[in-house]
């Protein structure tokens, strides 16, 4: 009898939920935050298992196994229960027993517990630990027979990433960083030193730092951390993430070194570009020369990485030139959104023992469910509002997009994770000089700096990107060089430093949404549409036909795809 597994995040951030299905792929995820409409929300993920379980037609008494990606048994050790409380309340003799056992006895490495239902079924309940399932979400969907494994974030149970080896049967563990020697607080240090929030707005300094000199401070903020072998150092008297009752990640002797910090909303100058090319800079060097240590000591081709550090797509497009890998693959979902999907596929593979499903590399994470078109057209009807259905939607929004609209685009299941990838995006003409400034100003609501991604066909990437041979992005993860023609062609996903974060889209995954990017290029001569996430700053991405109606009336939209309708202002 296959089991059914349902793999949970609900470790503080991104919380999340994801359902197998009898072959052992994602049949269905998404995020909290995307159901309760509450950014990173950070609560159990009730809403979506509940999803899960009702989008794969099953009750949760049936789900045999459901897989945590945060191992507690670390902590059992120092029991925090009373006995006086667990009177006060019962409940929690179940904890107090735990941590009693596991002081008395010591040495407690893993823990698993079973629910016993009413109606005889059971449900065994698995805790992984934290990297292990950043590992499986990048190693299982890679569909790779054997790689290297480097996980990078801001911190796990005890540590802040791994370094190693797997095969479909094993994962050697080489090295692990203690905490607080972390990459991912490394640059959140900096992510607060410029005003903004840290494990939160990074992809804003990570933007910012294409308008810096490295060079400027490089000096200065090289010595913050070193590498030795497998693993690396920080010098601790320049943060203070690691102490709870401070007010800020870094510390006064940052302060010394730097300067004053940005005040919260200031605008950024020169300085703080210069800063944070210089960091930029650092973490790379820093990964970079961890894996030739990797590779010096494996001889392996490929490359799997996962953590929140992954989320740098400028650091992730410099891997195949920079390290010996000869394939990399990261995935859509690196950050602890995907912890659910991890820790689901860890528990499936590597402690039930099922074999893993021969497969190529994944290439898309449309793991939602999909809204049938009565659904979306009752939705409408229900709000009574006038839509049309064009014939070819794909020519429809072609030319709407060519006559400078800017359109929300809502296809099939929702993407997994921060990126949209063509089933939730905002559209718009890339060849316009205005239209970075136009969506970030009155449809995104955001800073004028942040770049948007351009979308390409696969067949097409190599005339717009310098790329190595092979070189794909199909999550939107890596950041190239675009062509000096292309920058000058498409200077709405151009960034400061000529690159754009690609995604390359393939036509079996996304076929409409491929053949509007043809569409549009046989309008406008470049088949290349601007796409960020269909949301305004501060809300999650839509889910719902509802969400996407929201949004739309309430952002400066100009026109809406709804699956087969469409909805103009």
């Amino acid at each position: 009898m296959q089991p059914v597994i349902l793999g949970i995040n609900c470790s503080g951030f991104h919380s999340s939920a994801c359902l197998l299905g009898a072959d052992g792929r994602v049949q269905v995820a998404i995020a909290e935050e995307r159901l309760t409409r509450q950014k990173q929300d950070k609560s159990f993920p009730r809403q979506a298992i509940r999803y899960c379980c009702e989008a794969a037609g099953i009750g949760l008494e049936e789900v045999t196994d459901v897989f945590i990606g945060w191992n507690p048994a670390p902590y059992l050790s120092q029991p925090s229960q009373a006995l006086a409380d667990a009177f006060q309340n019962r409940g929690k003799l179940a904890q107090l027993v735990l941590n009693e056992l596991a002081a008395m006895q010591g040495g407690v490495s893993g823990l698993s517990q079973e629910l016993h239902h009413a109606n005889g079924r059971r449900t065994r309940v698995h805790y992984v630990d934290h990297h292990h399932a950043h590992f499986a979400n990048a190693f299982v969907p890679a569909g790779w027979a054997e790689a290297d494994v480097f996980v990078a974030d801001g911190f796990g149970e005890t540590t802040t990433g791994l370094i190693g080896s797997a095969t479909g049967t094993n994962l050697e563990v080489l090295a692990a960083n203690r905490t607080p020697h972390s990459l991912g607080l490394f640059y959140a240090a900096f992510t607060d030193f410029l005003g903004f929030r840290p494990n939160s707005d990074e992809w804003k300094i990570m933007a910012l730092a294409a308008r810096g000199n490295w060079r400027t401070y490089y000096e200065q903020l090289r010595p913050l951390i070193s590498v030795q072998g497998l693993q690396f150092e920080l010098d601790l008297r320049y943060f203070e993430f690691f102490l709870f009752f401070t007010p800020h990640y870094y510390s006064p002797k940052l302060v010394e070194l730097l300067g004053p910090p940005l005040t919260p909303g200031a605008e950024p100058g020169q300085r703080e570009y210069d800063i944070v090319a210089a960091v930029q800079r650092i973490t790379e060097e820093v990964v970079f020369e961890l894996l030739h240590n990797l590779h010096a000591r494996t001889g392996r081709r490929r490359l799997v990485l996962g953590g929140g550090v992954l989320m740098n797509s400028v650091l992730n497009g410099k891997l195949r030139q920079h390290t010996p890998y000869e394939a990399v693959f990261i995935g859509g979902t690196p950050d602890d959104t995907g912890i659910s999907v991890g820790s689901a596929l860890y528990g499936r593979h590597f402690v039930l023992g099922h074999a893993l499903p021969a497969a190529e590399p994944t290439r898309h994470n449309f793991f939602g469910r999909a809204y049938p078109d009565a659904a979306l057209e009752q939705e409408l009807q229900r709000r009574r509002l006038s839509y049309t259905r064009p014939a070819d939607m794909a020519a429809a929004a072609a030319e709407l997009l060519h006559a400078g609209l800017v359109m929300g685009w809502f296809q099939g299941g929702s993407e997994l994770g921060q990126r949209a990838l063509g089933h939730r995006s905002i559209l718009a003409d890339p060849t316009r000089a205005d239209m970075k400034a136009r969506v970030n100003a009155s449809i995104k609501y955001r800073e004028a700096f942040r770049p948007f991604a351009p979308a390409v066909p696969e067949e097409h990437q190599t005339e717009y990107f310098d790329l190595p041979a092979g070189e794909t992005a199909y999550f939107m993860e890596k950041v190239f060089s675009l062509r000096p023609e292309a920058q000058r062609r498409l200077p709405a996903v151009t960034h400061d430093d000529g690159t754009g974060r690609l995604q390359t889209v393939v036509a079996a995954d996304n076929e409409l949404f491929h053949r509007l990017l043809l569409q549009f290029g046989a309008l406008s001569g470049v088949p290349v549409l601007l796409n960020t996430s269909f949301n305004v700053n501060g809300m999650p991405l839509v889910e719902s036909p509802a969400d996407a109606l929201d949004c739309y009336f309430a952002s400066g939209l100009d026109a809406l795809v709804l699956g087969p309708f469409l909805l103009r202002k």
